[in-house]
């Protein structure tokens, strides 16, 4: 924080890298009004040293506009947020991160038209943005538009190939409107395009445990962890599995283990703290969401979880408390549960409108990209099967670990092989 204040004061041409890093530190430990302000004030000087600064000083300003509308929006200020969004594209033109976070706004807001219109700018403003054809397409998922969303994700996929993202949203859509095998084909086909895009893995072993395929699963997951441990959403996929098959006695282990290896995962935290109130063990409970709190004071879920406990263990001085550290970061209530959009898309899917027509605008998009993606015919030759016996068993090692564990709890641990 010094040193950040220290450039802060010497007035260099860059401001908008020194408040960016400021502010972000600030966020990290849960200072949301702090890095506020410090978001605020660094736009202020950038505006201060508009005329001296270069292109990229000026792209690096822009960016800094784009934290400042998102940690609004994630404060659910979704008004405060388009405020800043449009005061930035107002200075620095047709970004298209700026017109993202406008669509994100509008999407926020309920108003779908207006965000159709901020995407399609984004995306014309750079075809590359993936972030962009992403949100959209998921946007249109939600509404229960899958045509539309279909196209959109090859739109992204055909100008950026390589952003696995973009094939597991696509492939999402597919398990969702219960093609299984399509979309096990883009999985295969994104693992094979973007091969380091550890949570594809991930969603794909999810895929096959809701099909019952639990060996196909846990190859995948265990490539996934293999490729990385540090990422918790793995080890969270991985004790679903394990509880799926009934191994209940596997699933905290494999959950502690992931916090060894991702002690910044805040989702890993909530998991563990609902599996030792199933327990009756309420005091680990709240030690658990405490420390994720710690770790990630942005993660709504574990204002309601840890909500829910007092509220159940009647500490109505602890829930006063809790409530009013989620007012001051959410704007929120903390016992209101953050939305359960996966249910909500499987509702849209469900009475979704498979006739709807491609709009004018998403066309001819699809046009200047050319998009050709054919399932039926261009990836027809991929091999999911094939694909993941190929994958090694490096999870194993861990598996191993965390069996020997239940054997021998009071043991110390063993080191783990080395990939």
């Amino acid at each position: 924080r010094k040193v950040f204040e220290r450039g802060e004061n010497a007035r260099c041409t860059d401001a908008a890298s020194v408040y960016h890093g400021h502010a972000k530190l600030e966020l990290s430990i849960g200072n949301v009004e702090k890095a506020r302000d410090i978001l605020v004030e660094g736009l202020q000087e950038v505006e201060r040293l508009e005329g001296v600064m270069d292109n990229s000083y000026h792209e690096r300003a822009a960016f800094l506009a784009h934290t400042l509308g998102m940690l609004e929006l994630n404060a659910n200020r979704a008004a405060q947020a388009k405020e800043v969004f449009a005061n930035g594209i107002s200075r620095h033109g047709t970004s298209s991160q700026l017109l993202l976070g406008s669509a994100l706004c509008e999407v926020k807001l309920g108003r779908e038209e207006s965000a159709r219109t901020f995407f399609e700018q984004a995306v014309n403003a750079n075809k590359k943005h993936a972030q962009a054809w992403q949100a959209w397409g998921v946007m249109e998922m939600k509404a229960g538009n899958f045509k539309v969303a279909k196209t959109l994700f090859e739109c992204g996929i055909q100008s950026a190939p390589t952003h696995g993202a973009l094939w597991q949203a696509y492939a999402t859509l597919e398990s969702r409107l219960g093609n299984f095998e399509t979309a096990r084909i883009l999985f295969a086909a994104g693992v094979q395009k973007c091969p380091k895009h550890v949570p594809l893995y991930q969603a794909w072993a999810s895929l096959e445990m809701r099909g019952g395929n639990f060996n196909e699963a846990k190859l995948l997951i265990g490539e996934a962890l293999t490729r990385d441990k540090t990422q918790g959403s793995g080890w969270l996929v991985a004790a679903k599995i394990e509880e799926k098959q009934g191994n209940e006695g596997l699933v905290g282990l494999i959950l502690k283990r992931g916090l060894e290896c991702a002690p910044n995962h805040a989702e890993l935290y909530r998991t563990l703290a609902e599996l030792e109130v199933n327990r009756f063990r309420f005091d680990a409970a709240r030690s658990l969401l405490e420390k994720g709190l710690e770790v990630d004071p942005m993660h709504a879920p574990l204002y309601h979880s840890l909500a829910e406990l007092e509220a159940r263990v009647f500490n109505v001085d602890g829930l006063a408390k809790l409530n009013k550290r989620a007012a001051e970061v959410f704007n929120t209530n903390a016992l209101v549960p953050p939305p359960a959009s996966m249910q909500a898309w499987g509702n849209k899917i469900k009475m979704g409108r498979s006739n709807e027509l491609i709009p004018d605008g998403v066309a001819t998009l699809a046009e200047k990209v050319r998009v050709d993606i054919d399932i039926d015919n261009t990836l027809m030759d991929l091999d999911p099967d094939s694909i993941i016996e190929q994958m090694g068993g490096g999870f194993e090692a861990d598996l191993d670990y965390i069996s020997g564990e239940i054997e021998h709890s009071s043991t110390k641990q063993k080191p783990l092989t080395q990939q």
